[in-house]
């Protein structure tokens, strides 16, 4: 019975998209992207969906950014990230200059 309802119960977490995964290829894609593109002195990248990489929060401070709106600083991390950002469900963006 027991082992019947923890089969039921891991198969609808994977129908609802539930995963734990340890390592975060994706995370460490957009960290790379990020570093090589805007030197931040600041980078933050957290997998917001629980390990499963389809939704992520970055905080990023760049002197890339300096003189620019949020507007501009955002449409440069999503042009670095085009390729990765099709493959996510939600992106949040945090942007400051390096002042």
């Amino acid at each position: 019975m027991i082992s019947r309802l923890i089969k039921q119960t891991t198969k609808v977490n994977q129908i609802r998209g539930f995963c734990s995964i340890s390592n975060d290829p994706k995370g460490d894609k957009i960290r790379d992207l990020l570093n090589t593109s805007l030197k931040p002195s600041t980078l933050n990248v957290i997998d917001m969906s629980g390990g499963c990489g389809s939704m992520y929060k970055i905080e990023i401070i760049s002197s890339e950014f300096k003189g620019k709106s949020m507007l501009s600083q955002h449409r440069k991390v999503n042009e670095i990230l085009k390729d990765v950002i099709p493959s996510l469900h939600g992106l949040t963006l945090v942007t400051k200059s390096d002042e």
